[in-house]
């Protein structure tokens, strides 16, 4: 699973996030050519945590920077032909692990 976020913005941060349409932008990045894209120019070792400066064509040639980040690996250590790639916001995860901190709290 790699996420996605907006250049400018902090990794570990859920606030300040402006990405136009990310949704539109995820849906892009989840396109089957864009994966194989992906699955060519990084072909090999991978490990959680390794980044990525990427762009995703936004159509009309305007490309939206993003840097992408390894964000779980299951069922191996390199990317080949074969791998499966899931493509999340950077916002979610960030979300998701404070969401998780709250429960343990509570508990």
């Amino acid at each position: 699973m790699v996420s996605f976020r907006p250049l400018e913005t902090d990794p570990d941060e859920d606030d300040g996030w402006w990405v136009a349409d990310s949704e539109w932008l995820q849906e892009n990045m989840i396109e089957h050519t864009y994966r194989r894209y992906l699955r060519w120019t990084h072909a090999g070792p991978v490990a959680v945590g390794d980044e990525w400066d990427e762009f995703v064509n936004c159509g009309c040639a305007s490309p939206e920077d993003v840097i992408l980040r390894v964000e779980e690996i299951n069922g191996g250590t390199a990317i080949g032909s074969e791998t499966t790639i899931e493509v999340v916001s950077r916002k979610a995860v960030v979300e998701s692990v404070s969401l998780d901190a709250s429960t343990d709290d509570e508990q």
